[in-house]
């Protein structure tokens, strides 16, 4: 699922896409189907690193748009790297845990027809001690598995593509003059190993937004993680995954429901952090208003049982419930409502969503 959110994390669309495709070649047919013929005038694409292809980044130019995309700071290219771990041009902050420079450069893509456009677009790095010590934590094992190979070599049989550009593999004779008798000796290429170490806590964001400040672009970039935690609901709160359906008329139909239900969701958070007064834009900001756990439980615990004469017993609101309602707007009386007062409060619900 290719999933489109706005600055709130509000759900715009979404397309659907076999399990085997590869992300790459995903979004162009999305922002075709959706994005592109909507009338939002400039549109900046904040994706990570699984969309960043030289086609993907042509098409969102030639539509006038913009794009904030994450690069793999270890795979750039060695002048690149270079410039990375140059301590110069860096500013830190106040605590020294966060430090960030960029440049502007020149780039040449080819679009879908094999048309190249060249182009400036802005290279950002930043370095952060919680990305930092985070990833050294994750890679512990992995260097203790490094050693570990050099002393048992038959451990390279484990995982070879993660930790062959880490050795080098030199044949050794056993016995002298004796060639096809040999054993493999290891040994850490240190160079790589010591650059692996240092590019720890380095991020890498490409912008062709080259007039905004690095911090503007950079905590755009950081919006993303708004998409993971839309995906954590599609999967747990509203049971999007798995699947137990099979032919793609159910699969749609089965997904629009997780779509409008998310959005829904979206529209109730943003409505309680406004009426808490909180930042709506604040990556952590729905946590700090309402779950989508909480709200799936209050909607769920509001009932109603019919009663003689046309009237309606509704379960007392929750605190939760109550939060919501306030945050709507709406204030109905709920004692023994008749059928008419019921559909007014849906009513009032319905227009509260879209205002």
């Amino acid at each position: 699922m290719g999933l489109f959110i706005d600055d709130n994390g509000i759900p715009i669309a979404y397309r659907l896409f076999p399990g085997n495709d590869t992300d790459q070649t995903t979004l162009r047919p999305a922002l075709k189907k959706s994005i592109d013929t909507m009338q939002f005038g400039k549109v900046i694409i904040v994706a990570d690193g699984g969309l960043n292809n030289g086609k993907n980044i042509a098409h969102i130019l030639k539509e006038g748009n913009g794009y904030i995309l994450s690069k793999s700071t270890k795979k750039s290219s060695k002048n690149v790297r270079k410039w990375i771990l140059d301590e110069e041009g860096y500013e830190w902050n106040e605590k020294k845990t966060f430090k960030a420079k960029s440049m502007i450069r020149e780039r040449t893509v080819e679009d879908e027809d094999g048309n190249k456009m060249t182009f400036k677009e802005k290279l950002i790095c930043y370095w952060s001690k919680k990305h930092y010590d985070r990833e050294v934590k994750e890679n512990e094992k992995f260097i203790e598995y490094l050693n570990s190979v050099i002393a048992n070599p038959d451990k390279l049989k484990d995982k070879p593509r993660k930790i062959e550009k880490f050795l080098d593999k030199m044949e050794v004779d056993r016995e002298t003059g004796e060639v096809l008798d040999t054993h493999t000796h290891l040994s850490l290429k240190m160079d790589k190993i010591r650059e692996y170490m240092d590019l720890m806590g380095y991020y890498t964001i490409m912008t062709s937004e080259t007039e905004k400040t690095d911090r503007e672009i950079i905590n755009k970039y950081h919006g993303l993680s708004r998409i993971e935690d839309s995906f954590r609901i599609i999967k747990s709160d509203l049971e999007g995954r798995p699947v137990y359906v099979q032919t793609p008329e159910h699969i749609n139909a089965h997904f629009l429901i997780c779509f409008i239900a998310l959005t829904m969701i979206r529209l109730i958070q943003y409505k309680v952090l406004k009426f808490q007064g909180k930042d709506t834009l604040n990556e952590d900001g729905w946590d700090a208003g309402i779950t989508a756990e909480r709200i799936k439980k209050a909607l769920n615990s509001f009932q109603a049982d019919a009663l003689p004469g046309g009237y309606y017993r509704l379960t007392k609101p929750s605190e939760d419930l109550q939060l919501i309602l306030d945050s709507l707007g709406i204030h109905a009386d709920l004692k023994l409502p008749t059928i008419s007062e019921l559909r007014q409060l849906k009513y009032s619900f319905d227009k509260a969503s879209v205002m």
